[in-house]
């Protein structure tokens, strides 16, 4: 689907009233959820006894500091010290450097520089050592293996954070505030996991234990300054185009734990407009006001899903999907004597009997937007205004809901005749592929001031 962006711009005529014109499209950025900083200080000991008097000493300290779209580097030291019965010391140094260029996140690549027993290796694209983690402990831990065998003690002061951020995408000028969904997971970290202490006596050069962790119920996951997560992991945003925001993950009252969030999911909203001359074509009428047996509709959709759609009253759900016009009840008729203007009603335009149209254009609209155009929609439903061919006809019912959803660039006529064809000269189908009436394949962002 291609996505144009409409500025307001000059005056076309009487009916163009703050008309606008087509500019070159520019690209819609897609979401980026990413890694904006990661920051890890370590430094600890594992000491082991065994009954035959052997002992076993590690000690151990790193640090990683990476930012996103910027060059960095990182360290990580460890020594063992293996003191056997016969007397016999035996060492072991493993000394890890990484350091890489400006990168973007997921672009975390680097050169690994790794010096173990005075042998230097070097590695180049080795990933930077970023784990999705929070970590403030100080922590002691005593263990025994094979029934008093072996006796451990082990320390470690750890400090690490993930900063996640999620960029919102959308067009470049764009501040439509669209529905997102994010969902994520969290589970706790056991320092004192006996594969803990190994992976450091092992030699481990990566900057993490290896060890398991329990689930977090979702409830207790907070999303940014955002609040907690639905009992599924979901966490549902409305942002703004364009902006970059704060999403990591924290867990009060737990202060060693990871976490996973899936690929953002953006859910767009629109704004429909059909129009059915009652002469198809590019004539006018003359007269503005001249009775016009064409007619004019609308609809708002969105690509939310349901489980999205629940935090909305289903008094406005139901009204979502569907073409609606506003008519005359006919009871009486409209004619001379009674000026045209009769009382008015609300009626779905959709199937069974959908009504035909020549015409349609749509415009991307927010989701707050969405929800006040389904608003007033609801509205004329529940206490529809006098239809009148002058002053409040189908043309205007659809200008009021264009408006409510902050459509605000749609021509001023008052008839379905002129109003089709000022909307196409105001939004022209792009190289008339399927238009210039029915373009179905583009979608135009709104004039109003985001």
């Amino acid at each position: 689907m291609k996505i144009y962006f409409i500025l307001l711009s000059v005056l076309i005529g009487s009916g163009l009233a703050n008309a606008t014109i087509q500019t070159t499209a520019n690209q819609d950025k897609p979401p980026r959820l990413y890694v904006k900083t990661y920051s890890t200080h370590d430094n600890g000991s594992v000491y082991r006894h065994y009954l035959t008097t052997a002992e076993w000493d590690t000690t151990f300290s790193g640090t990683i500091n990476w930012s996103d779209g910027s060059a960095g580097s990182g360290t990580w030291t460890s020594h063992d010290v293996d003191d056997e019965p016969t007397g016999e010391i035996t060492t072991w140094d493993n000394d890890v450097t990484w350091s890489w260029a400006t990168n973007m996140w997921p672009n975390t690549f680097s050169t690994m520089v790794q010096t173990y027993q005075g042998s230097t290796n070097t590695y180049t694209n080795q990933p930077v050592p970023i784990l999705w983690q929070h970590s403030d402990i100080d922590i002691s831990t005593y263990n025994t293996y094979y029934n008093g065998y072996v006796k451990e003690l082990a320390t470690e002061r750890r400090s690490a954070q993930a900063v996640i951020k999620l960029q919102t995408g959308g067009k470049a000028t764009s501040r439509l505030r669209n529905l997102f969904k994010l969902t994520v997971s969290a589970g706790q970290t056991s320092p004192g996991d006996p594969n803990w202490a190994s992976a450091i006596e092992d030699g481990y050069y990566y900057m993490y234990e290896n060890t398991s962790g329990s689930g977090i119920p979702p409830q207790n996951i907070n999303l940014g300054s955002y609040g907690a997560l639905n009992p599924n992991g979901v966490k549902y945003l409305i942002l703004p185009d364009n902006d970059d925001v704060d999403v990591t993950p924290s867990v009060a009252g737990v202060d060693y734990y990871s976490f996973n969030m899936a690929a953002p999911q953006k859910y767009l909203s629109y704004f429909d407009v059909f129009v059915q001359q009652a002469n198809p074509g590019f004539s006018l009428y003359l007269t503005s006001y001249e009775y016009d047996e064409g007619h004019a509709f609308w609809r708002f959709r969105t690509t939310a899903p349901a489980d999205a759609l629940q935090y909305i009253s289903p008094s406005l759900t139901t009204l979502l999907a569907t073409p609606w016009g506003f008519y005359p009840t006919n009871n009486p008729d409209p004619t001379i004597t009674n000026g045209f203007t009769v009382p008015g009603v609300l009626q779905n335009d959709g199937p069974p009997t959908a009504h035909s149209y020549n015409v349609i254009r749509t415009f991307c609209i927010g989701f707050p937007d969405l929800i006040n155009g389904l608003e007033f929609t609801r509205g004329l439903s529940v206490a529809p205004p006098e239809w009148s061919v002058i002053s409040y006809n189908c043309v205007s019912a659809v200008r009021s809901a264009g408006f409510a959803a902050d459509i605000f660039a749609l021509p001023e006529d008052s008839s379905p005749q002129n109003f089709a064809v000022t909307l196409i000269g105001m939004y022209p189908a792009p190289g008339m592929i399927i238009g210039p009436f029915l373009d179905t394949n583009d979608v135009f962002y709104s004039s109003a001031p985001y």
